[in-house]
């Protein structure tokens, strides 16, 4: 039996063959055995037989350093990188494959989508990435990442370019949320409204510090009254995305949104009184039309009701309040706990405002260290001081 040609070897190219060009110039010409086995034809030209064979090794030494794919190959571009790779995300939420999808469809492809994977160069990456706002920037960085990751991990590129682009620079804002004294004061506006279900559920959430997906979605098999305490058991949160719609997901936004919280007694009257109309119902806060209010509209009613001197209020800002108020009370451990965060970091950096009244903490000093009852000219300014406006100011910090 008759054999063929010896393969070329992974990795090496053939013979080289030269040709004369017309203007003196010359091509040279070879096979290249890919590291998938895929044998290709690559060419190079140059001024000399030797400038035109040096320039086709580098050819062949460069596009070693990838290799093809069934479906992308080296030269590909970034929009069809895109393409293979959001297909391979399908364990991921619904809502987060159209976030993903949005920033491929809306910014990185109008950008830069007919750029080939070896056209792409970390400098580049960087000054656009930088450029864009940083409400999206995160999101972007996200996508590109995980996409010339699958890019390097493939062999489509020799290394990947996103490796050293700066993350994006976003600027954290100082938390803000309710105090003590601006609650009763935004209760009452909210109140003017008429809107019982708004009322209602801008109360539940200052009580209980729910997402707005959480509360939207409550469902009366959610709350315990039976309980002592009466208990409030998260059971998912409502979602939107183009493949389901608007529903009811069965898991939270993080790994700790199934999470147990006590209901204070503000909380266990609103269920109370809304079970008595609303009982048919699954939804504890449904909309005219029987079903789960869209978090849109909830946020409109929030804005037309709010004022104009709590127009920094969203629904977000109520979780903010309580959160300060339990990290305050019993730290932020337990106020993560509450607010369904899997790391009291994030509670601390993204949901506490900062105590500017000073930390109470004359009592703790005093108890440990203890004027000297050799000093009575000390003991008297301790008598003229008014304690009680000390304590009044601990209580309200401490709320």
């Amino acid at each position: 039996m008759a054999r063929g040609r010896p393969a070329t070897p992974l990795g090496t190219w053939g013979e080289i063959n030269v040709q004369a060009l017309e203007g003196g110039r010359f091509k040279a010409e070879t096979r290249l055995r890919l590291w998938n086995g895929k044998a290709v034809r690559v060419q190079a030209r140059g001024k000399s037989k030797t400038a035109a064979t040096n320039a086709l090794k580098a050819k062949c030494t460069e596009r070693l350093g990838a290799s093809d794919t069934e479906v992308l190959t080296t030269t590909s571009t970034v929009k069809d990188l895109l393409a293979a790779w959001i297909e391979t995300k399908t364990a991921v939420r619904p809502q987060t494959r159209d976030r993903y999808n949005n920033s491929i469809e809306l910014h990185i492809v109008p950008a830069f989508g007919g750029m080939r994977l070896n056209e792409v160069t970390p400098a580049y990456l960087d000054t656009w990435l930088q450029a864009q706002p940083p409400g999206i920037g995160a999101n972007i960085r996200t996508v590109l990442k995980g996409a010339f990751v699958m890019a390097t991990r493939y062999g489509l590129i020799a290394s990947n370019p996103m490796a050293v682009v700066r993350p994006v620079d976003v600027q954290q804002k100082e938390v803000r949320a309710l105090t003590v004294e601006e609650i009763p004061i935004f209760r009452k506006q909210i109140k003017k409204s008429g809107n019982e279900t708004l009322i209602d559920v801008v109360d539940f959430v200052l009580a209980t510090g729910l997402r707005a997906g959480e509360v939207l979605g409550l469902v009366w098999s959610d709350i315990d009254l039976d309980a002592a305490p009466p208990l409030l058991r998260t059971s998912g949160t409502l979602t939107y995305s183009s493949e389901n719609g608007h529903i009811k997901q069965g898991r939270g936004k993080t790994g700790a949104a199934a999470r147990p919280i006590q209901l204070p007694a503000v909380a266990v009257e609103i269920v109370t009184r809304r079970k008595e109309v609303f009982g048919v119902l699954d939804m504890i806060f449904p909309s005219g039309a029987g079903t789960f209010i869209w978090e849109n509209n909830f946020n409109r009613w929030l804005r037309d009701a709010r004022g104009e001197q709590f127009k920094w209020v969203t629904i977000h800002s109520l979780r903010k309040t309580l959160g300060s108020i339990v990290a305050d009370q019993l730290g932020p451990h337990k106020a993560a706990d509450v607010l369904g965060h899997t790391d009291s970091r994030l509670t601390e950096r993204v949901y506490y405002q900062r105590n500017y009244q000073g930390v109470p903490i004359g009592d703790v000093v005093d108890a440990v260290l203890p004027l000297s009852k050799k000093s009575p000219n000390n003991t008297q300014k301790v008598a003229d001081t008014p304690t009680t406006d000390r304590s009044t100011t601990t209580g309200e910090q401490d709320r």
